[in-house]
């Protein structure tokens, strides 16, 4: 039998059913109509050992308390908060997200992000395999655009502040460079950051005074990473060649943010979290995290702490990216 598990949907969440079907006739699952706080929220919590928290709903990690029963925090999407996660590991429970079972329907968004914007900019589309691209962020989902990439023929070289897995660049055959030196290099950018302190304004003015003028930048991860009133300026005087979103940035007062109308810009915000394939993969991989968990294993997904570069790695030359290690 498998884990007793709370199932907490967001506000537009089609997962239920499917993750019902992958649970199969074993499953032991209690599912809230929605996230709002409540007592009965809290004690189906508390006799729960793992938490299921989709999309909008990431908010209920609240419910999993350092004297209850959860073991397990699963996220059903892949762009939590390091606070959240931390705050989470802090209470001793185990901490895992949906980013190998999106990865590969977020790489496929962004390639194609990156043919709009080098047609938009001038070049052929068809030009990915004899440019250099630049992968900032070399996790679930820089690795599948990395592989799609390697396929193209490209030159991949990729910063992440994390010493990424043994072979793990290597399959792609992607080099590790600093911040500066990839924006430098790099014909195309592509950001696939997660939320850290260090993720606001990542790309401001100063870092796309360092990139090739007429390069492609494309950010399919946080709006928050790029100064878009700097990138709409970077634009305008002809530094930038285009640039492709996939996800934009709405003001506090509802205005959109300076890039969303511009005519160099490549808009296509596509959630993989609404596509019936995704919510199918990301079903499978719950389940067999459940499974795992119950068993002892270790679940696809773990989010683990950033951590400080080490003296001498090359993340430790970068700009803003860099944590900075404790006085």
């Amino acid at each position: 039998m498998t884990l007793k598990t709370l199932f907490v949907p967001g506000p537009y969440d089609a997962l239920a059913s499917h993750l019902t079907t992958a649970l199969g006739p074993d499953g032991n699952m209690a599912s809230l109509d929605y996230w709002t706080p409540s007592g009965n929220a809290s004690q189906l919590a508390n006799r729960s050992e793992a938490l299921v928290l989709g999309p909008g709903a990431e908010a209920a990690f609240e419910l999993a308390s350092e004297d209850g029963d959860v073991r397990l925090v699963q996220f059903t999407g892949c762009r939590q908060s390091s606070e959240t996660v931390e705050a989470l590991r802090a209470g001793g429970m185990i901490v895992a997200n949906a980013g190998p079972a999106l990865a590969p329907f977020v790489a496929e968004h962004t390639l194609s992000l990156i043919r709009a914007a080098l047609a938009l900019s001038g070049r052929s589309e068809h030009q990915v395999g004899d440019l250099v691209v630049g992968i900032v962020g070399l996790g679930n989902v820089g690795i599948e655009v990395a592989r799609r990439l390697r396929e193209e023929g490209s030159t991949i070289v990729y910063h992440d502040v994390r010493t990424v897995a043994q072979g793990y660049a290597d399959e792609v055959g992607a080099r590790r460079q600093s911040l500066d030196r990839l924006l430098v290099d790099s014909d195309v950018v592509t950001l696939h950051i997660s939320d850290t302190p260090h993720t606001p304004e990542l790309i401001g003015d100063r870092e796309l005074r360092l990139m090739k003028p007429g390069a492609v930048l494309v950010n399919t991860s946080r709006s928050e990473a790029i100064d878009e009133e700097a990138v709409a300026s970077a634009l305008d005087s002809g530094k930038l060649g285009s640039v492709a979103l996939g996800v934009v940035r709405i003001n506090p007062d509802g205005r959109p943010g300076p890039l969303l109308d511009h005519d160099r810009v490549v808009v296509e915000t596509e959630d993989a979290t609404e596509l019936d394939a995704a919510l199918k993969a990301v079903a499978a991989l719950v389940a067999d995290n459940l499974r795992r968990i119950e068993a002892g294993e270790t679940p696809r997904g773990l989010m683990d702490p950033a951590g400080f570069p080490a003296v001498g790695d090359p993340a430790f030359w970068s700009s803003r990216l860099t944590p900075r290690r404790p006085a």
